[in-house]
Formats: structure tokens, C-alpha cells, sequence
């Protein structure tokens, strides 16, 4: 029987006609969701040292030069990385001073007013203060007695003025190198200048011909910046300043990330906290001072404890350790700079 015999069949079954039967060929439409994998090209140079990756980085695939050639592009690689390097470590060594950079992640810690007191009471055997203000902010000479009409540092470039035109005394005997004021352009220029000039600052500080015994203190704004790896570049020391506080607890990571380069070099910046501004009437506070002693690995340097005081000083135009401290802050705050003193002495007798 043929297939025609069957439908007829079927229709006078049905009482329909065969005349109208229709055959349709069916038609899909397949929407499917195709996964597309994008295969990253691994790079050849994913287990080579940064210099050399770098040079690889520039040769073509089907490059025709010669392999001696290649090969002699990076040992010149090398021989300017190790000139670089040579050219920043002479740098260092023209700037005789012992150099204290204060540094934070976040802005609010009393950096400033601690970076004021620290210049005004930080005295080393047979040496001199200076406190370089490095923050556009430019608040670092109000808390030693000056006013933001000071000039500072942003009028030394483009102009290359003499550093010690710059200098001002403030309290306790003590030196201030101020940011100075500076409109949008002359900062935004500024900063391309040290962008681009990473031992700018050392230099305009070896010019002061500061002896072994001369201690500077450098203010820098929160988070990083270019004021901030100038001031690590020729730092001895980094004071991370920092509250007990959940923000402080997050920034743990990131500070510990800015400070990575200057903490592997071979001469190493030697690091530690303090934690300003301690409120021991909330117990949320003490148990985030106990969390942050245990989450950095960073040595604790101090604790000063919140001290109204110390904060009323600039109002009062006074340097808060003028005198025999009465307040517990004051205190803190001297027994900070003897820790500060101690640290110093001990990378002086390593070197």
C-alpha cells in the first residue's frame, strides 16, 4: 500500500476531503545561547623578570632581528635600570639628615597637629628640626605658630629658588618648610614635576647642608599620591597614623600596599603605627585598638589618647609642649618621640 493510500484512508475516515490535504515542510528556529570561551593569549614573558618582560614586550612575532641583538637590548635594559637605581641611591646619600614621613590612608587622623608637635619637641643630640609640609593643604604651618602666607615649596618650582629663602622658625627652635599657597595650575604643575622627578624633594633638602644630627618631619596627604612617594624615597622612617576605628581596619591593606617597594628595598624604610585620637570612654574603640594591634604587622610605635587639649592649640595659637605637659595626650606624645629618637639611634648604629 502507498503512503497516498493511507492519507485518502485517513480523510474518509474523517468525512474531509482529500483535495485539501497540504504537506508543510516544518521550520526551526533554534535560539540556543552558544557559551563563546575567549581564550586569553598566555604571554611569553609571564615567568620573565619585569625588565626583561618589558623588552620582550616590544619585539613582534615574526621580528626579523637578529637574537644577538635582541640579547644585547636587554643587557642595555639592564645597565640603565642599574644606573637608574645607582643615580637614586647617591641621591639618599647627599641628604645626611634623618628623615620621619608621617603618612596615612585616610585624612581626619590629626596627622598634621602630630607631624607640629613631633617638630617641635623632636630633638636629637646636637641637631636641629625641620618639619616639611608636603600636603597642599598646607596646614602644617599653623600648627607651628605660622600663618598660610608662608612661602613653601610649591614657589620653589618652576623657578628653582634657593630652599633656605623658604624657611621659617616655628615653635620650640624648630624649622618649617611649608607647602605654601598654590592656585590649581601652579599644583597640577607641581605635581607632573615630581611625577617625574622622584628625588626632587631630597634634593631641595640637601641644599639645606643638614648634618647626621638634623632630624626632618614630613606631613603628606592621605593615600597615595606623588607628595607621598617623594617622602618615602628619602624617608628613614614611616609613622602610619591611624584611628581605631572600622575605616582604619579597612585601609590596613591598602597602606600595606604603598608601603610594599620601600619596605623590600635594601635600605629598607623602617614602618610602625600610631594610633591618635584613642577614646577609652567607648569600649568600641579600645576593642578596634585590640583588633588593629593583632591585624598589622607593623610594630606598634605609640598611642596617644584623645586629648582635647592638643586639639584646641591651634585656636589658641600655642604650642601644646611648650611646657611640662599636664595632659595624658601631651604625654603620649613625648613618650612617642623618645620611641621615634630610639628608632632613629638604631638605624643609625645598623648603617
Amino acid at each position: 500500500m502507498h503512503r497516498s493510500d493511507d492519507i485518502a484512508n485517513l480523510f474518509n475516515r474523517l468525512g474531509a476531503s482529500v483535495g485539501a490535504y497540504q504537506e508543510i515542510e516544518p521550520q526551526y528556529d533554534y535560539n540556543e545561547d552558544v557559551a563563546v570561551v575567549a581564550h586569553r593569549p598566555v604571554s611569553a614573558s609571564a615567568n620573565v623578570p619585569a625588565p626583561a618582560a618589558e623588552a620582550l614586550a616590544t619585539t613582534e612575532p615574526n621580528d626579523s632581528r637578529p637574537l644577538s641583538r635582541l640579547l644585547r637590548e636587554l643587557e642595555q635594559q639592564r645597565e640603565r635600570e642599574a644606573q637608574d637605581s645607582h643615580t637614586l641611591d647617591a641621591g639618599r646619600a647627599a641628604l645626611k639628615a634623618k628623615v620621619i614621613a608621617l603618612v596615612s590612608t585616610q585624612g581626619g587622623v590629626g596627622k598634621s597637629t602630630l607631624a607640629g608637635a613631633l617638630g617641635s619637641a623632636l630633638k636629637r643630640m646636637g641637631g636641629t628640626t625641620l618639619a616639611v609640609d608636603l600636603s597642599p593643604q598646607n596646614a602644617l604651618c599653623l600648627h607651628l605658630g605660622g600663618g598660610e602666607q608662608w612661602p613653601g615649596l610649591a614657589q620653589a618650582y618652576p623657578h628653582d629658588r634657593d630652599p633656605r629663602q623658604l624657611l621659617r622658625e616655628g615653635y620650640g627652635g624648630s624649622q618649617c618648610l611649608a607647602f605654601g599657597a598654590a592656585s590649581e595650575p601652579q599644583r597640577l604643575a607641581f605635581e607632573q614635576q615630581l611625577a617625574e622627578d622622584p628625588l626632587w624633594l631630597g634634593r631641595q633638602l640637601a641644599a639645606l647642608d643638614l648634618s647626621e644630627h638634623d632630624t626632618v618631619i614630613i606631613d603628606t596627604p592621605p593615600g597615595a599620591s606623588v607628595y607621598l612617594a617623594q617622602a618615602l624615597e628619602i624617608a628613614d622612617v614611616a609613622v602610619v597614623v591611624t584611628h581605631a576605628d572600622a575605616a582604619a581596619y579597612a585601609a590596613l591593606d591598602q597602606m600595606d600596599r604603598l608601603l610594599a617597594p620601600y619596605r623590600q628595598r635594601p635600605d629598607a624604610v623602617q614602618c610602625g603605627v600610631v594610633v591618635n585620637q584613642l577614646d577609652t570612654s567607648r569600649q568600641f574603640s579600645l576593642d578596634m585598638f585590640a583588633v588593629l594591634k593583632t591585624r598589622t604587622s607593623l610594630p606598634l610605635l605609640g598611642v596617644i589618647h584623645q586629648d582635647h587639649f592638643l586639639g584646641e592649640s591651634l585656636a589658641y595659637d600655642r604650642n601644646p609642649l611648650a611646657h611640662t605637659p599636664s595632659t595624658r595626650g601631651c604625654q603620649d606624645t613625648l613618650d612617642l618621640i623618645e620611641s621615634l629618637c630610639h628608632l632613629l639611634t638604631l638605624g643609625t648604629q645598623e648603617s
